[in-house]
C-alpha cells in the first residue's frame, strides 16, 4: 500500500514520533517529497500538528515564566497564540548550528562564512536559545524544599550549619547535571529517578545542545587577550553589540564552557582561534578569569549613566551627541592609576594600601580591621573617601557659573541589563567559589541549569499570597504625574512576594586592592556572607506592561549566628526595569548606625524566583569618587 493511502492522523502521529525520537529533521525531509505531504506539514488550517510536535521536546509555554503564585495572578497568557512551527524550527535551526560549530571535524570540511554572516548566525542561535531559558517550565510548588523553621524563630547558632545550607538545595535535588541525578524513593511509572521525573524538558534540551559549548569563537572571545570592541563594547556596531549582549546572557545563565579536549588528533587549520582550540581547560578558564577581572573592576562602570549598577549607560541629549572618545589598551590600568594619584594628595603614603572592602574584617573586640588584621584608622578613612559627585560639581559649578547640575540618574523606566558586565562577574565569582569550595560537587546546587527555572528557589506556598482583583471599573495601574513619576515607600499599594524575596540567603563577596592589579599575580579577597530578608511594603510598579508585580520593599540583616563581627541592617527593592529584568537593590550598614555605608545592584539570571540568584556589583552607598568596585552573587537557600 502507498505511503500516501495512510490516514492523514496516523501519518501526523509517525511525524509526532519522529519529533520525539530525537529527528526533527525527517519532519522536513518529508515535507519534500511531494506537493501533498508539504501541505500537510506547512499549510494546515490550525497549529495542532505543530504544537504536538513542539510539546515532544520543549515545555508547554503557556505555562511558563513568573515565579511564586505567579499563575494564581496572571489576567492572561500571552502565549495562548503561540507560534509553535516557526518556534520550533528555529530552536531546531540553532541546535544544528551550535552542534556542527562544536563539531572540529565538520568545521575542517565546511567553508568559512564571512565575519558578518558568522555574527547574524549567533545572534539568531543565541536567540533561540535565551527563549528556551524564558519559557522553561516553573518547578512545581509540590516539591520545593523549604528550611525554614515553623513559626519563624530564630535558629540556634549549634543547628544553623543544619538549618541553612551553603548552597540552594532543590537543583541538586533535581541533578542539574547528567551524571548526579539520584533516586529519592521509588521511580515513577516511566522507571524515572525523582530527579528525572520533574526536570524541565527546555533545560534537558539546552543541556544536550551545550554538550560541547559554544563555537570556539565564542568562548576565545571571553578567554583572550583583551575584549572585542573595547573592554565596554564602545567600538562594536549595533549588529556586533546585540551579539555580545546575547552570548554574554548566555554566559551569565551557564558560565563559561571551555572548548572540550583534547584535539590532538583533528589536523590543525590556520584560523583565528586556533591557539585557544588547542588549550587546556584549565588555561582557558583562567584567561576568562583575567580578562573577566578586566570589566569586572574596571572603574569606568561606577557612572551616574549607568545608576552606579550593571546597567547599559542610559546618555543624556547632550552627551548622546558627543564624540566617542578613543580609549587606548590599557583603558583598565589608566584611570585605576589616576585615582590613587588623586589620592596620594590627600594621605601619606604608608596609607596608600588600605583595602576598602563590603564587610570589614573584624577583630575579636569587633573593630574594623584592613586585611592585614591591623586597626583601621577611622580618620585616615574619612580622608581616604573623597569628594562626591555633588561637592565636585559645586566647585565646578563655583568656577564656572554656566556649569551643568547634575541629572539624575537614569529611571527604571530607562534600565537595561549589561549582560557582558555581568557575564564577567559570573566567570569572576563562579572561580573564586571553585578555590573555596573544596568538593567542586558541592556547587552543584548552585551551577546546575536547573536553576534557571523559575520558583526553582525554596520558598514555602504558605507565605505567599496574590493580590485581589480590582473592582469593575477600577483603575489598578498607578497614578500617571508631571514627568517621570518614580513610586515610592509612601505609595503603598497590596502585593505579594512575586520574587521569592522572604528568607535565608547567602551572598558572595569580592575584592582586591587596586594595586594588584598592576602585578601579574592577582588574589582576591571572597567571603560568603548569610542574610535574612523579609517584606516591609509594597509601592506601584512604573513600568508599562508589569504594572501587575508591584515593587518591593526589603528589610533584613546578617546572621549574627552563621559570621563572626557585628551584623548589618539592610533594606532595599526588587523591582522590575525597562527590559523586564528583575533588579535587586539591597543598602547596608552596621546595627545602629544612620547611613547607608554599602550597596549592592543586581539582576536576577533565569526566571522569577530562580535558585541561581543574583548577579552584580556593590559599591559605596554614597557613590563617592574613590568608592571601591567589586562583584558579588547572590542566592537563596532557606
Amino acid at each position: 500500500m502507498s505511503f500516501l493511502l495512510l490516514p492523514s492522523e496516523v501519518i501526523e502521529h509517525i511525524l509526532i514520533s519522529a519529533a520525539a525520537g530525537g529527528f526533527p529533521e525527517a519532519i522536513a525531509a518529508f515535507a519534500q517529497t511531494c506537493k501533498a505531504n508539504y501541505s500537510l506539514v506547512y499549510d494546515s488550517p490550525d497549529q495542532h500538528l505543530w504544537r504536538e510536535i513542539y510539546l515532544t521536546t520543549f515545555d508547554d509555554p503557556r505555562a511558563s515564566g513568573g515565579g511564586p503564585g505567579w499563575g494564581e495572578c496572571s489576567q492572561e497568557h500571552p502565549q495562548d497564540d503561540w507560534d509553535w512551527d516557526s518556534d520550533f524550527q528555529e530552536r531546531t535551526w540553532a541546535a544544528r548550528y551550535i552542534r556542527h560549530q562544536t563539531d572540529h571535524t565538520y568545521r575542517l570540511s565546511t567553508e568559512r562564512p564571512t565575519d558578518e554572516e558568522v555574527t547574524h548566525r549567533n545572534i539568531r542561535a543565541f536567540d533561540a536559545l535565551l527563549s528556551v531559558i524564558d519559557t522553561a517550565l516553573p518547578c512545581p510548588p509540590t516539591i520545593v524544599l523549604s528550611f525554614l523553621q515553623s513559626g519563624g524563630g530564630t535558629p540556634s547558632p549549634t543547628s544553623a550549619a543544619e538549618q541553612y545550607p551553603t548552597f540552594p538545595p532543590l537543583p541538586q535535588a533535581i541533578g542539574g547535571f547528567s551524571n548526579s541525578i539520584v533516586t529519592v524513593g521509588p521511580s515513577d511509572a516511566g522507571g524515572r529517578s525523582f530527579g528525572q521525573a520533574i526536570r524541565a524538558r527546555n533545560i534537558a534540551w539546552l543541556e544536550s545542545v551545550l554538550a560541547n559549548g559554544y563555537p570556539p569563537e565564542v568562548t576565545a572571545g571571553f578567554s583572550g587577550e583583551k575584549w572585542a570592541g573595547g573592554l565596554t563594547g564602545q567600538f562594536l556596531n549595533e549588529v556586533e553589540f546585540h551579539e555580545m549582549q546575547a552570548a554574554s546572557q548566555l554566559i551569565a545563565c551557564t558560565g563559561l564552557i571551555p572548548i572540550p579536549q583534547p584535539l590532538a588528533d583533528i589536523v590543525p587549520v590556520p584560523a583565528p582561534y586556533i591557539q585557544d582550540v588547542y588549550m587546556s581547560v584549565e588555561k582557558q578558564r583562567q584567561r576568562a578569569r583575567r580578562l573577566a577581572r578586566m570589566r569586572v573592576y574596571n572603574m569606568r562602570y561606577l557612572a551616574r549613566e549607568r545608576h552606579w549598577g550593571p546597567f547599559l549607560p542610559v546618555e543624556s541629549a547632550k552627551k548622546s551627541h558627543a564624540r566617542r572618545v578613543t580609549v587606548e589598551d590599557d583603558e583598565l590600568l589608566q584611570p585605576i592609576i589616576a585615582l590613587f594619584d588623586i589620592a596620594r594628595a590627600h594621605r601619606h603614603p604608608h596609607d596608600a594600601g588600605h583595602n576598602h572592602d563590603e564587610e570589614h574584617d573584624e577583630n575579636e573586640n569587633g573593630d574594623a580591621t584592613d586585611n592585614d588584621g591591623m586597626d583601621v584608622d577611622e580618620e585616615t578613612d574619612e580622608e581616604d573617601a573623597g569628594s562626591t559627585d555633588s561637592e565636585d560639581h559645586a566647585e565646578l559649578a563655583a568656577q564656572d557659573p554656566e556649569a551643568d547640575v547634575p541629572p539624575e540618574p537614569p529611571a527604571s523606566s530607562e534600565l537595561h541589563a549589561d549582560w557582558a558586565y555581568l557575564a564577567a562577574v559570573r566567570v569572576v565569582v563562579e572561580a573564586n567559589l571553585r578555590e573555596q569550595v573544596h568538593n567542586v560537587r558541592d556547587l552543584r546546587g548552585l551551577l546546575s541549569l536547573d536553576g534557571l527555572r523559575p520558583g526553582s528557589a525554596p520558598w514555602d506556598a504558605s507565605a505567599y499570597k496574590t493580590p485581589a482583583a480590582p473592582e469593575d471599573g477600577a483603575d489598578s495601574s498607578p497614578s500617571k504625574g508631571k514627568g517621570k513619576e518614580r513610586a515610592t515607600e509612601s505609595d503603598e499599594c497590596d502585593g505579594w512576594d512575586w520574587a521569592g524575596v522572604t528568607g535565608i540567603w547567602q551572598r558572595c563577596v569580592c575584592w582586591m586592592d587596586y594595586r594588584d592589579l598592576i602585578h601579574p599575580s592577582l588574589s582576591e579577597a571572597v567571603r560568603i556572607i548569610p542574610m535574612r530578608l523579609r517584606i516591609k511594603s509594597y509601592s506601584p510598579c512604573t513600568i508599562p506592561g508589569y504594572e501587575h508585580l508591584p515593587t518591593i520593599h526589603v528589610v533584613g540583616e546578617t546572621l549574627r549566628e552563621l559570621m563572626p563581627g557585628r551584623p548589618r541592617k539592610m533594606h532595599g527593592t526588587v523591582s522590575i526595569i525597562a527590559d523586564g529584568s528583575v533588579r535587586w537593590t539591597l543598602y547596608s550598614t552596621i546595627q545602629g548606625g544612620d547611613t547607608d555605608e554599602w550597596v549592592s545592584e543586581g539582576i536576577q539570571v533565569g526566571g522569577v524566583a530562580s535558585a541561581m540568584g543574583i548577579l552584580g556589583m556593590w559599591t559605596g552607598a554614597q557613590h563617592e569618587r574613590m568608592d571601591p568596585l567589586g562583584p558579588c552573587w547572590a542566592w537563596k537557600v532557606a
